[in-house]
């Protein structure tokens, strides 16, 4: 018998079966190439980790992109190996050895590996050229393509020593199928459910509770200091949380959801539906056969959409901070009346237009009396935090005019928020907070100025989060009257001499930053909007770009181990669809039956992977990230364009599955 051929005639002969897997372990061993091109990539790597951290990340992140494959391919093995045991059982009727079926099925698995192997090498050595090409355009780097191959030599040998590794892997696996299997078990394995899942009410309900109960925690983190999180500890409440979700998750897929159908279908009424009496024991029987599956897919579902949210929140929110961190394109500290002119040359020199404004504010450092006074008023360091000194900076107030605080808000292009800003009287002024109010709001607080050995007692009449100077030169900034603000000048020197400058022509300059940075000997007071951005950027891209490796092959998996799942149930249950058609069910009566089999075993991973995924975005938002800016639902877009992708992909393996499983049910 030539394994070979015949192989390859059974892969030919059912090609349209074979399609999708081929497919998408091209996808993986595709997104493993390229993932194994980047890691050994030199050029790039010099060019983005200058302490090692990259080269560490690729070598932990490809420990788990093998684990990943490995089960992937495993499972999809297993999938066919299953849609295949009665073909098995009918060559061991014929008198084929165990040892020659599984040659067989070791040659098919070369021929698919192979043939997946060649796609996935292609395509990988195209999917590394556009991520360098994406890193250079982002990161703005020079790099010369040519010293990078298009297929890296070593990676290749790498990649199919691992392919290779993995066929051996299913050999024993099917070795193990075969040898343990009799001949009834091979020809009726088609037909066997895995051990079925009793269910009651009491597992129901301490499954539903349990998830309820995670869920409660994970809101318990809005209380802020006085939540279990901070004071039993963030760590064990964040485990304890975890398997409360896990434990519920398993019992409430594996108990509760077909205890809760099967108590529907007491109701006679809405029970007995010529489709609802169709499609409500086949989710019973599936829910007995694949609650493994399915538990494995919810599981699998959160971490995909979890993963790609945070990533999406986590790259987003410190950009969105920086209107606040370092809100103008530009700004400087003084120390020398004689430095102005020497700045105005340089940005001259790299701008060479007429829209650049410079805005020089004084800042006047004042005491107050007042017994209770916000955390603005001591917090931060004489150098700056992006130094990270621990010197403590002299308390009070940062007092700057009303007219220099509008001014540079118009420079830096937020007009329409002046509107809100009511005009001072000299008992009145405007504080800008560090942080969202977390309970106390200081408007209407009343704080007496030391002004010329004078009390004069200001109202807060407004909190704002606008804050018109980064926080490395000022913080606890009090906007006061111009009357005030002069009667502050008269007998005082300013403690801090800030120069903003805004203009498009200098957004986005780099080397007019560093020209600056060089002039100023690299002071931690001078900032820049587009400057912060691009550090941002540089310093996550590579580990989103690594993340975003198995994101993608979480995409790829759950969708396909869910269209092949439903493919299996569809196709074992042929024989019914066959009946119900005899009986006078219409085409249309069985493609609505088959849409709602699908999407049930389609929306449960989702769903219960989209509840996950907010409560734990909710809790690491909250927790682990520093709250700049007021919680609103701008905020959380990336997530939510996160969310949708993910939606849209599984919408496409839906829409595949259900054509499939409607041509392969309808087919004359």
């Amino acid at each position: 018998m030539n394994h070979l051929s015949t192989a390859l005639k059974n892969l030919k002969n059912n090609f349209s079966f074979y399609a999708l897997y081929l497919l998408s372990i091209s996808f993986v061993i595709t997104i493993y190439f390229a993932f194994t091109s980047f890691s050994m990539n030199k050029v790039m790597l010099e060019k983005i980790s200058g302490n090692g951290r990259v080269e560490t990340m690729c070598n932990t992140i490809s420990i788990f992109l093998m684990a990943f494959v490995i089960f992937y391919m495993s499972y999809s093995n297993r999938f066919f190996l299953r849609r295949r045991t009665k073909e098995l059982g009918i060559y061991a009727l014929l008198g084929y050895r165990k040892s020659t079926i599984l040659s067989l099925l070791t040659a098919e698995n070369l021929l698919s590996c192979f043939g997946a192997f060649a796609i996935g090498i292609f395509l990988g050595g195209l999917f590394h050229k556009g991520i360098v090409f994406g890193i250079t355009k982002l990161l703005n780097l020079t790099v010369n393509n040519s010293e990078i191959p298009f297929f890296n030599l070593n990676a290749m040998i790498k990649t199919a020593c691992f392919v290779f590794a993995i066929i051996i892997i299913l050999a024993v696996s099917n070795s193990r199928f075969l040898f343990k299997s009799s001949l009834m078990d091979l020809v009726r394995f088609e037909k066997s459910p895995e051990k079925q899942t009793k269910f009651h009410a009491v597992p129901a309900i301490i499954g539903f509770v349990s998830v309820i109960s995670g869920y409660g925690i994970a809101l318990d983190i809005f209380r802020g200091r006085k939540s279990i999180w901070f004071t039993v500890g963030f760590y064990f409440v964040g485990m304890v949380t975890l398997v409360l979700i896990l434990f519920g998750t398993v019992l409430f897929i594996a108990s509760f959801l077909p205890y809760a159908v099967q108590t529907g279908k007491k109701n006679k009424n809405t029970f007995y539906t010529e489709t609802k009496i169709i499609t409500s024991p086949n989710f019973i029987y599936r829910m007995h056969s694949n609650s493994k599956t399915l538990i494995m897919l919810t599981l699998l579902s959160a971490a995909t959409l979890t993963v790609s949210s945070v990533m999406a929140l986590t790259l987003y929110y410190p950009i969105a901070a920086l209107s606040r961190i370092a809100p103008s394109e530009i700004e400087c500290r003084i120390e020398n009346e004689n430095d102005i002119p020497k700045i105005t040359e340089i940005i001259n020199r790299y701008s060479g237009e007429d829209d650049i404004t410079f805005l020089q504010t004084d800042i006047y450092k004042v005491t107050s009396t007042a017994d209770q006074l916000p955390m603005e008023y001591s917090i931060g360091t004489s150098k700056g935090d992006a130094d990270n000194e621990k010197i403590l900076r002299n308390m009070g107030f940062d007092c700057i005019s009303y007219s220099d605080y509008t001014a540079i808000l118009k420079a830096q292009g937020r007009q329409k928020i002046l509107k809100q800003f009511p005009t001072l009287s000299n008992n009145e002024c405007i504080f800008v907070r560090y942080q969202p109010a977390s309970g106390k709001d200081e408007t209407g607080c009343t704080y007496p100025l030391v002004i010329n050995n004078l009390e004069i007692p200001v109202t807060v009449t407004m909190t704002t989060l606008n804050n018109p100077i980064s926080f490395a030169n000022s913080v606890g900034t009090l906007v006061i009257s111009d009357d005030l603000y002069h009667m502050i000048t008269e007998n005082a020197v300013p403690e801090t001499k800030v120069l903003s400058i805004n203009g498009n022509s200098i957004t986005g300059n780099e080397e007019l930053f560093q020209a600056l940075s060089e002039y100023l000997n690299e002071s931690p007071y001078l900032q820049g909007n587009s400057h912060r951005v691009h550090e941002v950027v540089s310093l996550n891209s590579s580990t989103f770009l690594l993340i975003g490796f198995l994101v993608v092959l979480f995409f790829i998996a759950t969708g396909s181990i869910l269209y092949f799942n439903n493919i299996s149930a569809i196709a074992d249950s042929k024989s019914d669809y066959d009946i119900l058609m005899k009986m006078g069910y219409t085409g249309r009566k069985i493609k609505k039956i088959i849409r709602k089999q699908a999407i049930t075993f389609f929306s449960i991973p989702f769903l219960f992977g989209l509840a996950d995924c907010i409560f734990a975005t909710l809790v690491y938002k909250t927790a682990l990230m520093q709250n700049l800016l007021k919680n609103s639902i701008i905020l959380y877009f990336p997530t939510i364009l996160a969310i949708m992708l993910t939606l849209i992909i599984y919408l496409i393996y839906y829409c595949m599955t259900v054509h499939t499983c409607c041509k392969m049910i309808l087919k004359k």
